[in-house]
């Protein structure tokens, strides 16, 4: 009898047990609740080991990113360096940005034209987008058939202004939409700063400053001898235009006066005046004004746009002023580029002076 009842109680331990406990039924099993246990767990293990083999693949693919982008920077002359250390300039500051080959080619092939003048070949400069060209007055001057080919079509084009003295003329074609040139400033070439000439549909080529001195004429060396070409510096702008056959450019800043006088609808036609190239330092400097000095909480100078010689100055910097006087003009800092002087500047939200050597 006291065998039955172990052998009963053993057989009850198995079975589901159902009790009532306010009016609800519930159930009690013991290897199944270990068992809802261990799934739980191996379920919870599961989600965590996804979720790492999917944050691991993202650091991957941002890692990867920032290689490729590193990558492509350093084949243009910068890096991610470059973009994120301190005194980089702040994306906010409005400058430009110096230009490879392959740009300034691409830039200078919107705006410039190949011109036919009785059968002798030149080129001109776009100065509005409906279709005013100028060129040099040896080309087109007296010519009696003016051909401007631009944007794969060859037009008609009329004298609307000529001064022979300064060996300028101006054509016009009736066209829209065209690209003008980016006029900049050429009194502040100096020797040794490198600029390129583009005629027609041809390649650059790479020029020397020799001489800007002159307040007519530049002179480079090799010598470009292609009339009307653009003389085009590192930022795309035309500063100035070839002429006459002894390989001479005008100088943008001349070419312009001549320019407003043949033309009384010639308002829209100005010239740029940075950045500026102070050869003396190997940078290039665009002016801050009030204007951009009280919007960016800076302080007003000369903004260091690029540095293409070992010195002082790093790329951002502010230049306030050179030997305790307030730089306000270009032709400032260019007389005082010589060594001894003493400069301040303003990088990394900070003031610092230095002497130039």
């Amino acid at each position: 009898m006291q065998k039955n009842n172990i052998e009963d109680l053993k057989t009850a331990d198995n079975l589901t047990k159902e009790e009532s406990f306010g009016g609800f039924q519930y159930k009690h099993n013991y290897d199944e609740y270990k068992k809802e246990l261990t799934e739980k767990r191996d379920g919870k293990s599961g989600a965590l080991f996804r979720v790492l083999i999917i944050a691991g693949f993202a650091l991957l693919l941002i890692f990867l990113g920032f290689f490729i982008t590193d990558t492509v920077l350093k084949t243009k002359g910068s890096s991610l360096y470059e973009l994120f250390r301190s005194d980089a300039p702040a994306s906010t500051i409005p400058h430009k940005t110096v230009l490879d080959d392959a740009q300034i080619n691409g830039t200078a092939s919107k705006y410039t034209v190949r011109i036919s003048a009785d059968g002798k070949d030149g080129a001109g400069i776009i100065l509005t987008e409906d279709g005013y060209i100028v060129t040099t007055f040896g080309l087109a001057g007296k010519a009696e058939k003016l051909t401007v080919n631009v944007n794969g079509g060859s037009y008609d084009a009329a004298l609307a202004g000529v001064n022979e003295e300064n060996d300028t003329a101006v054509l016009k074609i009736s066209l829209s939409g065209l690209t003008a040139a980016e006029l900049g400033c050429s009194h502040t070439l100096e020797p040794g700063q490198e600029v390129f000439c583009k005629s027609g549909e041809s390649e650059l080529k790479e020029l020397v400053i020799v001489d800007a001195s002159d307040d007519l004429y530049i002179k480079t060396e090799p010598k470009c001898d292609i009339p009307g070409a653009p003389l085009i510096n590192s930022y795309g702008q035309v500063v100035g235009m070839i002429s006459g056959g002894e390989g001479h450019a005008l100088h943008t800043d001349a070419l312009l006066t001549v320019i407003k006088k043949l033309l009384s609808d010639s308002s829209s036609i100005t010239v740029s005046k940075s950045p500026l190239y102070i050869s003396a330092l190997g940078i290039y400097v665009e002016q801050v004004s009030e204007k951009q000095s009280e919007i960016y909480k800076i302080p007003t100078g000369f903004f260091v746009t690029s540095v293409h010689s070992p010195n002082r100055f790093s790329k951002g910097d502010i230049i306030v002023s050179v030997d305790g006087k307030d730089v306000s003009d270009a032709e400032m800092l260019v007389r005082a580029a010589s060594s001894g002087v003493s400069v301040k500047v303003y990088r990394n939200n900070a003031y610092v002076e230095f002497t130039l050597k």
